[in-house]
C-alpha cells in the first residue's frame, strides 16, 4: 500500500524534476554524442518547439472535453437523485394505503355484532357452512347405501343366500372405505364409521340368525343330539338334502370380516400360511351347542354327576360323545365340508374342538377350588393328561390348520403360577412319600423277588424308589411342552436321586469311620454290626441299592422318552451358547425355553461336578449331539458310591482276614525241620528224589492250626458275597481280596521269614489245602490251570 507522502504536491514536482532531467540527459545523450552533432542543434531546437506548441493545442482540446462531460454528469446525478427521492415517497404511500386496506379485511379486535365482521370472516364462515352442508349431503347418501344394501340383503337372504352376500360385501366395502378415508382426512365423519361397522354386524347376525334356523330345523329333522347310527335308513334322503343345503349356506358366512373374498372358501387365503389356527365353523358350533347345553346340566350345575374329585366322569362323558357321533362326522359331515372347499378343516376334529370349549370351561372355573385340595389337584391334572393322549391317539385329534396340539392341560400348564402349583404338590407328595421309604423298619432289607445272578437284588427302599420315580414320570410324560418337562425331571426326580444318594454315602462314611475307630468308644454302637458277615451284609445292602438304581436308570436313559428330551436339551444349550459347540447343561436348556433359571439335575451333587452335554455345529449349521443320556450325571454318581463300596468291603474282608491271621504270622519256626512236633519229631524222611520228597511231604503234613479260624471267617465273608452279589461284581471283589492276600503274605510271611525245606512244605499245603482250596470254589477253571492234579 502507497504512503501518504506519495501524495504530497512537492513530492510529486520533486518527481517531475528529476524525471525531467534524466529526460534531457537522455535526449542529449542520444542527439549529441560527438562534437560535431552541435551544428544540428539549431534544427533539434525548431523541431522541439514545433512539438511543444502541438502538444498544447491538444491539451487544451482534452480540458474542453473534460469538463463538457464533468457537467454531463453531474447533470445525470440530479435527475436520479430527484427520481429516488420521488420512489421513496411513493413506496411510503403504498405502505399506507395497504396498511389501510388491511385494516378494513381483517380485524384483530373482537367483533361484537354481524354488521362489524370482517370481509375474510364472513367469507370463512360462508365456507364452512357450504362445507357442512356438503358432508351432510354426503352422509345422508351413505346412509340411504347402506340402507339399501341391508334391506336387499335381508329379502335374499330366504330365498338365495348367495345372491345376498353381494349387497353384504357392498356394505362392509363401504364401512371400510368410510373408515379408511376418514382416518387419512385426520378426522372422524361423526360416528358414521362407527355406525356402519354396527350396521355390517348386525346384518351378518341377521343373516345367521336366519340360515340357523333353518339349519336347526334339518338338524330337529334327525332327532339331534341323539348320535345318527350308519347305515342312515332309507327314509332319510331328503332329510340329508335338507340337512346339506343348510349346512352349505351357513358356510358361505365363514368369512364376514374378509370383505373382499366373502364367497371364497377359507382355505384360499390360509394355504399361503401354515400351521395357523383357523376359525371354527358355524354349523358346527351350531350342532355342537345341545351338547355343551347337557354338559353343562351334568357338570356345572348341582347334579350329583358334579363333583370335583371325579374329573374322569366328564372327561368319559365327552369321549363317549365324540365316539357316537364319530361315523357320521367323517362320513356324511365331512363330505359336505369338502364339497364346499374347506378341504383343511376335519369335520370330527372340528367337532372336537368345538366340544372342548366347555371342558377348558369346566377347567378353569374348577382351579380355584383345586389348589385348596392337593390330591385332587393332582388327580385332576393327571385324568386331563389322560383324556389328552386319549384323544391325539384314539381320535388323532389337532386343531384345524395346526400340527401340534397343546391339550387341556394347557389350562394348568399356560399360567405360572397354576403350574407352579402343581408341580408343588406333586413334589411334596414324591418328598413325602420318600421320606416315608427311607424312615420305614425295612428300609435296607432285601426284596422277596427272584433277580438274575448276574443283576443286583434291590432292597426294598431301592425298589420303592425306583417304583416312585416311574409314577413321577407317569405325572409329566404326557405333558406336550419341553420346558414343563425338564421342570419335573430337575424339581423331582433329580433331587429325590441325589437325596437317596447322599443317604447311602452319608451310612458308607458313618461305617468307614466306625471302621478306623475304637468300638468300644461309640456308644450303642456293637463291634459285630461293622465286622464279620453283618458289617458285610450291611455294605452289601447299600451296594444293591446303589447298583439297582444306577443301573435302572441308566436303561431309562435309553428309553425313546428320555433320549427326546436329551435331544432336546443338547440343541438349546448349543442354541443358548451362539451355535458354537461350547457346552451347556440342562439347567442353561431350561432357561432358554423362557421358564426360570434351573440347575441341572445333579447341581446341586457338588459346585464342581455339573451334568455337561456336548454338541457341536456342522459347517451346514446342522447340530449334532454327542451321545449321552438325562441320567448320565446321577448314574456316575451311583457308580461311584458302588466303587467306594466295593472298596470297603475288599477291606472289611481282607482286614478280619488279617487280624486272624495274626497269630499265624509271628510263627518263627519256618526254619526249623520239625515244625509241629505231633507231626514230624518221630517220622523219619526218606532220602528219595526232589519229587518223591515233595510229595511224601505233602502227603503227611497237615494244614497249620492257626489257619482255621481266618480261613473259616474268610470263607463265610466270600460265600456271604457270592450268594448276595452279581456274579461280576463278586469277581471283581474276589480279585482285589486275593490281591490284598498276596501282597500281605509276600511281604509279612515270604519275605521276612527264612524257611527251611520243610517250612517251605508247610506253607505250600497251608496255600494249597488252606486259601486255594477256598478259592477254587468260585474260579474253579483259572485254578485247574495252577493247580496240578
Amino acid at each position: 500500500m502507497p504512503s501518504t507522502d506519495s501524495y504530497d504536491p512537492e513530492v510529486l514536482i520533486r518527481d517531475l524534476d528529476e524525471n525531467a532531467t534524466e529526460n534531457v540527459v537522455d535526449f542529449l545523450n542520444s542527439h549529441f554524442r560527438e562534437l560535431e552533432d552541435l551544428e544540428n542543434l539549431n534544427s533539434t531546437l525548431v523541431e522541439l518547439k514545433e512539438n511543444e506548441q502541438s502538444q498544447n493545442e491538444k491539451r487544451i482540446q482534452t480540458q474542453a472535453k473534460t469538463s463538457k462531460v464533468l457537467q454531463q454528469a453531474l447533470d445525470s446525478f440530479n435527475v436520479t437523485v430527484n427520481e429516488l427521492e420521488n420512489l421513496q415517497a411513493t413506496r411510503m404511500e403504498l405502505e399506507d394505503a395497504l396498511a389501510d386496506h388491511c385494516s378494513i379485511v381483517v380485524s384483530e379486535k373482537p367483533i361484537e355484532d354481524s354488521e362489524n365482521e370482517t370481509l375474510m370472516k364472513k367469507l370463512v364462515k360462508l365456507q364452512q357452512q357450504v362445507d357442512s352442508l356438503e358432508r351432510s349431503k354426503q352422509y345422508l347418501k351413505v346412509l340411504v347405501v347402506a340402507d339399501e344394501l341391508s334391506t336387499n340383503a335381508k329379502q335374499l337372504i330366504e330365498k338365495s343366500p348367495q345372491k345376498s352376500l353381494v349387497p353384504y360385501t357392498q356394505l362392509a366395502h363401504l364401512a371400510r372405505n368410510i373408515k379408511s378415508n376418514s382416518k387419512e382426512a385426520g378426522h372422524a365423519v361423526s360416528h358414521l364409521d362407527t355406525y356402519l361397522q354396527q350396521c355390517v354386524d348386525t346384518l351378518w347376525e341377521d343373516m345367521k340368525n336366519r340360515l340357523t334356523k333353518k339349519f336347526k330345523q334339518t338338524l330337529d329333522a334327525f332327532n339331534w343330539p341323539t348320535p345318527i347310527k350308519v347305515p342312515y335308513p332309507p327314509n332319510t334322503t331328503d332329510k340329508f338334502s335338507a340337512f346339506r343345503k343348510a349346512f352349505t349356506e351357513l358356510l358361505l358366512l365363514q368369512r364376514p370380516a374378509d370383505v373382499e373374498e366373502v364367497s371364497k372358501p377359507l382355505e384360499s387365503k390360509n394355504s399361503k400360511e401354515d400351521n395357523v389356527l383357523l376359525p371354527p365353523l358355524l354349523p358346527m358350533q351350531i350342532m355342537v351347542e345341545p351338547l355343551i347345553v347337557r354338559f353343562r346340566y351334568h357338570f356345572d350345575s348341582k347334579r350329583p354327576t358334579n363333583r370335583i374329585d371325579k374329573p374322569e366322569w366328564y372327561f368319559s362323558h365327552v369321549i363317549t360323545t365324540i365316539r357316537e357321533h364319530s361315523p357320521f362326522l367323517t362320513g356324511a359331515v365331512q363330505a359336505i365340508v369338502d364339497d364346499a372347499g374347506f378341504e383343511k378343516y376335519h369335520a370330527k376334529n372340528e367337532f372336537i374342538r368345538c366340544l372342548l370349549v366347555a371342558v377348558t370351561r369346566k377347567l378353569n372355573n374348577s382351579v380355584p377350588t383345586l389348589l385348596n385340595s392337593p390330591q385332587i389337584f393332582s388327580h385332576t391334572v393327571f385324568e386331563t393328561l389322560q383324556f389328552d393322549q386319549t384323544l391325539r391317539e384314539l381320535h388323532m385329534y389337532t386343531p384345524p390348520g395346526q400340527d401340534e396340539w397343546g391339550g387341556c392341560v394347557e389350562v394348568f400348564t399356560g399360567k405360572k403360577e397354576w403350574f407352579k402349583a402343581w408341580l408343588k404338590v406333586e413334589k411334596t407328595f414324591a418328598e413325602a412319600r420318600y421320606n416315608e421309604i427311607m424312615h420305614s423298619e425295612d428300609v435296607w432289607e432285601m426284596v422277596d423277588e427272584e433277580f438274575p445272578d448276574d443283576e443286583y437284588k434291590p432292597t426294598k427302599s431301592a425298589a420303592k424308589l425306583i417304583n416312585l420315580l416311574e409314577l413321577v414320570t407317569s405325572r409329566y410324560k404326557l405333558l406336550p411342552l419341553f420346558h414343563n418337562r425338564i421342570r419335573f425331571l430337575i424339581a423331582i426326580q433329580a433331587e429325590l436321586l441325589v437325596a437317596y444318594s447322599k443317604r447311602i454315602d452319608s451310612a458308607v462314611d458313618s461305617f468307614g469311620n466306625l471302621s478306623y475307630s475304637i468300638v468300644r468308644a461309640v456308644p450303642n454302637v456293637a463291634a459285630t454290626d461293622i465286622t464279620g458277615v453283618e458289617g458285610l451284609k450291611r455294605l452289601c445292602r447299600w451296594l444293591s441299592s446303589a447298583g439297582f438304581v444306577s443301573r435302572t436308570i441308566k436303561e431309562w436313559g435309553e428309553d425313546s422318552f428320555f433320549l427326546e428330551l436329551w435331544h432336546e436339551v443338547t440343541v438349546r444349550a448349543a442354541r443358548n451358547t451362539g451355535n458354537t459347540g461350547n457346552t451347556g447343561n440342562i439347567g442353561a436348556a431350561a432357561h432358554n425355553t423362557g421358564a426360570s433359571p434351573l440347575p441341572s439335575p445333579t447341581s446341586s451333587i457338588s459346585s464342581t461336578e455339573q451334568g455337561q452335554v456336548t454338541s457341536s455345529v456342522n459347517v451346514d449349521g446342522a447340530i449334532t449331539v454327542d451321545e449321552g443320556t438325562v441320567f448320565d450325571d446321577p448314574a456316575e454318581l451311583f457308580d461311584n458310591i458302588c466303587e467306594r463300596i466295593q472298596s470297603l468291603i475288599v477291606k472289611n474282608v481282607s482286614r478280619e482276614f488279617f487280624n486272624g491271621l495274626k497269630a499265624y504270622v509271628k510263627k518263627n519256626n519256618w526254619s526249623r525241620s520239625d515244625i509241629y512236633n505231633n507231626d514230624f519229631t518221630r517220622q523219619q524222611i526218606p532220602k528219595l528224589n526232589n519229587q518223591s520228597k515233595d510229595t511224601t511231604s505233602r502227603s503227611t503234613i497237615e494244614l497249620s492250626p492257626e489257619l482255621y479260624t481266618p480261613l473259616s471267617d474268610l470263607a463265610h465273608s466270600l460265600t456271604f458275597l457270592s450268594n448276595n452279589l452279581p456274579d461280576r461284581i463278586f469277581k471283581h471283589i474276589y480279585k482285589d481280596v486275593s490281591k490284598e492276600l498276596e501282597d500281605y503274605l509276600w511281604d509279612r510271611i515270604l519275605m521276612k521269614k527264612h524257611f527251611s525245606e520243610m517250612g517251605g512244605c508247610q506253607f505250600e499245603v497251608d496255600m494249597e489245602k488252606g486259601l486255594f482250596t477256598i478259592g477254587k470254589r468260585w474260579i474253579r477253571k483259572l485254578f485247574l490251570q495252577i493247580i496240578p492234579k
